[in-house]
């Protein structure tokens, strides 16, 4: 996959993680579950611009349509139907963090472009930082059912 497709499939993807986030904190009944989702929606709202910004000045360079992996981008994107509990959600979100950080390292070791290997490495980070807030929550909620605060601190890389 080239840098120009790897961009375009990290664009979807941020898109259809914003959607999952949103839909999750428009469903949660605990509000600290949903101020989570939404947070999380924020931070993927913020990786979308950054892909489209780099995705469109890409495209200046060499005006040609990528083609996105159908197949990858199935297996990249948060799978949910009907209600879901709060925790399920937040399995959900573990594992689709997860599978965007491997992406995105992956992305970064294949392509050329130094600044386009910087974002998709500094991007790998953040999703892990997000795994571990999801992560945190799952331990929170099953350990003792309650959920933790709005975190206070920045998941951003410097």
């Amino acid at each position: 996959m080239n840098e120009l497709e790897a961009l375009a499939l990290a664009l979807e993807v941020e898109k259809a993680e914003l959607r999952f986030y949103i839909e999750m904190a428009k469903k949660a009944k605990d509000e600290k579950a949903k101020k989570m989702f939404l947070f999380l929606a924020g931070e993927e709202a913020e990786h979308w611009d950054v892909f489209e910004k780099n995705l469109i000045e890409k495209l200046l360079q060499k005006p040609e349509m990528p083609q996105i992996n159908k197949e990858l981008l199935e297996k990249l994107t948060p799978k949910y139907e009907g209600e879901l509990s709060e925790v399920k959600a937040v399995e959900i979100g573990m594992e689709q963090e997860k599978l965007t950080w491997e992406f995105y390292e992956k992305a970064a070791e294949e392509t050329e472009d130094e600044n386009v290997k910087k974002i998709f490495n500094e991007l790998a980070k953040v999703e892990k930082e997000h795994y571990e807030l999801l992560k945190a929550q799952y331990d929170s909620v099953m350990k003792t059912g309650i959920w933790m605060d709005y975190q206070d601190f920045s998941l951003e890389v410097d």
